[in-house]
């Protein structure tokens, strides 16, 4: 049985969606807020309804402080933004930006916590001991992390071709140093035989850029791109087909930065994050 917030969440998105063609104010301008908290709302109701305890239900702190993370969290693309030039926004409110951004780290990590409820990847799975005290201590792990550093600095250095690495330079910096410093990263998920995180993170992140394209394709604020199709002259919705690559990178970056945090906010662990 669905919490009954979950009803709630699908009769926002179905509000949002109708709103869509009536484009009725001052919903119209709220449109994100209404429809991401539906979805999350919705998303995370499956997820009790499958497990019986999910985040808001059993841990409303880790929800509450996905919210307050996801808004500095999206300014960092905001910020390479300003020298990629990748998009821009069109019918927005500034203020209203600031409830929008707050979705986003929620919106994604309730995805996360739905596709492993439903064991997507565990199959690859294996019983393995950590081998986190050699391997931290390894050359190239650290490597990794001052690799993933000039990835994570190229938008900023490079202009409009750093927009390649935007989505997944902080990923790469943030796993192999979370890993080091002891907190959930893909590197310490291997190192003890489960392998199907990268594979829950990366579906997470395909299926938020779908929604997330979908929506903004009807919606009256939206964000606009300015980057060309550069492979196949194919779009769905408004986002160049192989655009929705970087939505892999971009779910993978979701679940590291909040682990990355998560470790100073909970000493505890549950295994709906398994942090």
């Amino acid at each position: 049985m669905m919490k009954w917030y979950g009803y709630l969440g699908l009769l926002l998105i179905i509000l949002a969606e109708i709103n869509f063609h009536y484009v009725v104010q001052p919903f119209a301008d709220w449109y994100i807020v209404i429809i991401w908290t539906g979805y999350i709302l919705f998303v995370d109701s499956l997820v009790y309804h499958i497990k019986g305890k999910s985040l808001i239900s059993t841990y409303p702190k880790e929800i509450l402080s996905m919210v307050v993370l996801s808004l500095p969290f999206w300014l960092i693309f905001e910020f390479y933004n300003l020298f990629t030039h990748s998009w821009y926004y069109v019918n927005y409110i500034w203020y209203v930006h600031i409830f929008d951004f707050i979705t986003i780290l929620p919106a994604v990590m309730e995805t996360f916590t739905l596709v492993r409820a439903l064991k997507l990847g565990t199959r690859f799975d294996s019983a393995k001991r950590s081998i986190k005290s050699k391997a931290t201590n390894s050359v190239s792990v650290k490597l990794l992390v001052v690799l993933g550093l000039i990835l994570m600095l190229s938008p900023i250095t490079l202009g409009p071709i750093g927009v390649l690495f935007m989505w997944s330079g902080i990923g790469l910096f943030l796993d192999p140093l979370n890993f080091i410093i002891g907190r959930a990263s893909l590197l310490q998920k291997a190192s003890i035989g489960i392998k199907s995180t990268i594979l829950q993170t990366s579906i997470s992140g395909l299926i938020m850029g779908f929604f997330w394209e979908f929506w903004n394709y009807q919606a009256y604020p939206q964000w606009v791109y300015t980057m060309p199709s550069l492979i196949i002259n194919v779009k769905l919705f408004a986002m160049p087909i192989e655009g929705y690559i970087g939505y892999i990178p971009f779910g993978i970056t979701c679940f590291l930065f909040y682990a990355f945090f998560r470790h100073s906010l909970f000493k505890n662990k549950n295994d709906l994050l398994a942090m």
